[in-house]
């Protein structure tokens, strides 16, 4: 078991070295919260060391490089596609330090194209040189902890001249994102063997005018109803596809959450594809449940069996591992570690209690919103030394939580805030999880006995009514927790800017949370029946329900509607001055 070394004063203490793995937004805000630290004249401050293996900052959001347009390299499959836009309004993607008015010098819209937020990160992010010692091009290639010398041995190519070093570190810091590699499920593989139209993983929804030709007047089968079946959707909407059907396992995704589709091209099946039929292009599908038992998930043969014919590309919005192979085990986190509820342990009443009485949990709960069962604070639980800086499991402002983390950590690196012991630490995220249990909306994709209770409410049922008063309650509860998780983290840290306590929000606390409420709303209120159905976007919201946390400035209205929306020039990069 990992000890802890005797505690140095801080007069004695020599400054720690710090390997940092990684220069996307996570590494490049660390770099960013120690130059602010030593502006401020902050002791103890740790020498640092990033690595980045691709020959620019930006991790996924950054250009595809020139020599691989058709992103044929592995280590270029999970970039972004030039022309995506984001699902994240940029109010919750700003920094209190850097502002859009400053970035822009004008008012915005609320949804950027991933070239503006890009420039954005690197311009706040390297600013006074923090960027500059960065050592770009090299891979780490292999990370161990030595428990008698207390020290990691980093072992780094250098992937221009294949030229391998090794160097001792007292601390090292993951900051390399959790979408490493395109994930595949195998029963998708199999159940695809022998389809005779084209499959794409959506990591390889390539820029237009390829994607254009791909999807236009096709019909596509998504599998998978998250952020990126989202927004490939309307992507495939906006270059002439005939149909998408969308197959949702549980229906926790954007896409679930969305009311309409533009002409209603697209719409969302609650049920997953088993059976590849005779003619080669279409599929049976059917529900499915989870079997503790089995520890799998299995068709739900009480549902009807749904057909979907002529299917001519498949896309699997499936999701990304993370690829931490290069960590030895002692060293390497699971994201996917499931955990127990502790005994006795009973939901406080809610609005739902009158439908779903009391519900035991399930004995294996998946993890959930706020961290991950084995960071602490991104430390490592086992070993404190090895800290992971990536977003929460669920967050609607990466970006934020990332800076507020960036900012934490080193605040533990300099000494500012002790570690605590391993079964202290344990004991606070194992109330942290039980307190998200408390709220329904977490609980669901926490707790399948829960969500296979409330899968089963009629359609008519009140929660199913976004505009419903106890809905609009419940869909709150969830982003006022993870706000004031926020603001205690913030306080902790003591970030430049306050949310209020973990108790109680301020202001601007609530103004955050009003951030969160209106995207939701922006899907879940597109409404089918209205005039503007035909063409309407949650883009195409009303802007001035974005207001930045900082300046007030609202966001203003797109050049056009989201769909008729065209660069100027094919050559020119998709830059919001660049779209009509």
């Amino acid at each position: 078991m990992f000890k802890l070394g005797k505690k140095k004063s801080k007069s004695s203490a020599a400054p720690l070295e710090v390997a940092l793995v990684g220069c996307g937004p996570a590494g490049m805000m660390f770099l960013h919260a120690l130059n602010q630290r030593k502006k401020q004249g902050a002791e103890n401050l740790p020498n640092v060391t990033c690595y980045e293996l691709h020959a620019s900052a930006g991790g996924a959001w950054k250009d595809v490089p020139e020599d691989d347009k058709e992103r044929t390299k592995e280590d270029n499959k999970c970039i972004m596609y030039d022309d995506m836009w984001t699902n994240v309004p940029k109010e919750l993607m700003e920094f209190y330090d850097y502002t859009f008015d400053e970035h822009f010098k004008k008012p915005t819209p609320a949804f950027l194209p991933r070239k503006d937020v890009l420039e954005y990160l690197i311009a706040r992010h390297s600013v006074d040189g923090a960027l500059d010692d960065v050592k770009f091009n090299h891979e780490v290639t292999d990370v161990t902890y030595d428990e008698g010398t207390k020290k990691f041995n980093v072992t780094v190519e250098n992937v221009l001249s294949e030229e391998k070093s090794s160097q001792k570190y007292d601390r090292v810091i993951y900051a390399g994102g959790v979408q490493s590699e395109p994930e595949i499920p195998p029963d998708a593989v199999e159940v695809l063997e022998g389809y005779e139209g084209k499959v794409i993983h959506s990591s390889e929804a390539i820029e237009n005018p390829q994607f254009e030709k791909l999807v236009k007047e096709k019909n596509i089968l998504m599998i998978g109803d998250s952020s990126s079946a989202e927004d490939l959707t309307l992507r495939a909407i906006k270059h002439g596809a005939n149909k998408i059907t969308i197959a949702a396992r549980r229906g926790l995704g954007d896409c679930a959450e969305t009311g309409s589709w533009p002409d209603s091209k697209a719409e969302v099946m609650y049920a997953v594809p088993f059976k590849l039929l005779k003619d080669k292009k279409s599929f049976k599908c059917q529900c499915v449940y989870w079997s503790e038992k089995r520890q799998k998930w299995r068709r739900d043969d009480e549902e009807p069996v749904i057909k979907v014919k002529d299917v001519d590309i498949v896309i699997l919005c499936t999701g990304y591992d993370v690829d931490l192979d290069y960590f030895h085990d002692d060293i390497r986190v699971d994201l996917d570690e499931t955990w127990e509820i502790s005994k006795g342990w009973k939901m406080s009443n809610n609005s739902l209690t009158i439908t779903l009485g009391s519900i035991s949990p399930n004995k294996k709960l998946w993890v959930g919103h706020t961290l991950y069962p084995s960071l602490y604070h991104n430390l490592f639980i086992p070993n404190p030394n090895m800290i992971y800086l990536i977003e929460p499991p669920d967050t609607y402002a990466p970006l934020i939580d990332l800076d507020v983390a960036a900012w934490l950590v080193l605040s533990y690196l300099t000494g500012e805030v002790e570690v605590p012991k391993e079964k202290d630490m344990r004991k606070s995220n194992q109330k942290q999880m039980e307190s998200e249990m408390q709220i329904p909306y977490m609980r669901v994709s926490m707790d399948y006995e829960y969500f296979a209770e409330v899968d089963e409410f009629d359609e008519n049922h009140w929660s199913e009514n976004a505009a419903d008063e106890r809905s609009i309650l419940l869909e709150r509860m969830d982003k006022d927790f993870k706000a004031k998780r926020l603001a205690g983290d913030m306080k902790l840290a003591k970030y430049p800017v306050s949310f209020g306590k973990s108790d109680k929000l301020n202001a601007m606390g609530e103004k955050y949370v009003d951030l969160c409420v209106a995207i939701e709303r922006a899907r879940s209120f597109l409404n089918k029946d209205s005039k503007e159905a035909k063409w309407k976007t949650f883009r195409d919201g009303d802007p001035e329900s974005f207001a930045s946390l900082y300046t007030d400035t609202k966001a203003c209205a797109l050049p056009a509607r989201w769909l008729d929306l065209e660069v100027v020039d094919e050559n020119s990069p998709s830059k919001l001055d660049n779209f009509k």
